[in-house]
């Protein structure tokens, strides 16, 4: 498949370590188009969903789970589920398989729910992820209340996760055929879509803001953490397909120890994502939109739509909030203006 380029977040320090591993240099899987020349007057670029590079909706997952399954508690939602997942995925992360021209859906809650994301450029991300030891081949088992598979399939991959106290292995054969028919049909419409572009793709965590800058808000000491044990399919598109990276700003280099100040996520590219929660819109000094909230696991978190992208500050402790607006601030003139020049 051909992608062609169009310019247009330490009480937690272990559930963070799932899903990350040492973060690796970015590997172009698309070749970008040259910049257009400078226009004496700009227009912004339109904030558009990215296309699927293949003829396969949540809908038509929606189907095909319904028959496996039954109709769940919860909508279908084209958004990858936070149950059972790793810790800095709510938020900008749940849209990476999107990002990447796939798609991602789920439904469901507590002990019954089903995702499914299907990707392309199914070997070059398999490749990475063998390179990271995040992928130990194709996948298709059943066992007492859950199943797993990665199924590749020429130019895509799908990946799934269900979880309900019926299942058994028996169930193993049936529900692989059904989902290797729609890992079939995206296959066999693959097509070129336009990739919209960040100039935050592949950008390192200090062009956010400096473990210095973090330590000035929150008067402790502190380090930036960019590399986690483990990795996984989720870890391969998100930091290197997508080129976001997982920025945590931490009282110790030791994940499993460490206090978390605060965890930077985002989506390049991802406003047409951002999808405010139910907070408080605030006023952030140079971005277009801001909102404080919750996210589903509870943790004070800050939204930031700066330009086309999104951006999410996250806390653990509600003492810590207070310190997320100040933060946001530096985020985003370092993001528009640049660094302080140090004194």
């Amino acid at each position: 498949m051909r992608l062609r380029s169009l310019i247009v977040l330490g009480t937690a320090a272990l559930l963070l370590v799932s899903g990350c591993a040492a973060e690796p240099t970015p590997k172009p899987t698309r070749t970008p188009s040259a910049s257009p020349s400078a226009s004496p007057t700009p227009t912004p670029e339109p904030i558009v969903a990215p296309e699927a590079a293949f003829d396969l909706t949540c809908d038509d997952v929606a189907t095909e789970m319904a028959v496996l399954l039954g109709e769940l508690s919860t909508p279908v939602e084209p958004v990858m589920s936070v149950i059972s997942s790793m810790s800095w995925l709510p938020g900008p992360a749940q849209h990476m398989f999107q990002r990447a021209g796939g798609i991602a859906c789920s439904a469901g809650a507590g002990e019954e729910y089903w995702e499914v994301t299907i990707v392309p450029g199914a070997q070059a991300v398999i490749d990475g992820a063998t390179e990271r030891q995040g992928w130990s081949g194709e996948r298709a088992d059943c066992g007492e209340g859950s199943c797993y598979f990665e199924l590749p399939d020429a130019d895509v991959l799908l990946s799934a996760s269900i979880r309900d106290s019926a299942l058994s292995a028996d169930d193993t054969a049936r529900i692989d055929e059904a989902l290797r028919r729609l890992a079939a049909t995206a296959a066999a419409t693959v097509h070129d879509i336009e990739y919209i572009d960040s100039d935050l793709a592949g950008a390192r965590c200090e062009r956010f803001v400096t473990p210095q800058e973090v330590a000035e808000i929150t008067n402790a000491e502190t380090v930036l953490i960019q590399e986690f044990g483990g990795w996984g399919i989720p870890a391969e598109v998100y930091h290197v397909v997508d080129g976001a990276r997982l920025c945590s700003y931490s009282s110790s280099q030791d994940p499993y120890s460490a206090e978390t100040f605060v965890m930077i996520t985002f989506l390049p590219a991802g406003a047409w994502a951002y999808d405010p929660l139910a907070g408080e819109a605030v006023e952030v000094v140079g971005a277009d939109e801001a909102i404080t909230g919750t996210d589903q696991q509870g943790r004070p978190v800050l939204d930031l739509r700066i330009g086309a992208d999104w951006v999410r500050l996250t806390t653990y402790e509600d003492a810590r909030a207070q310190a997320l607006h100040p933060l946001a601030e530096k985020v985003v003139r370092n993001l528009t203006v640049g660094h302080t020049a140090p004194e």
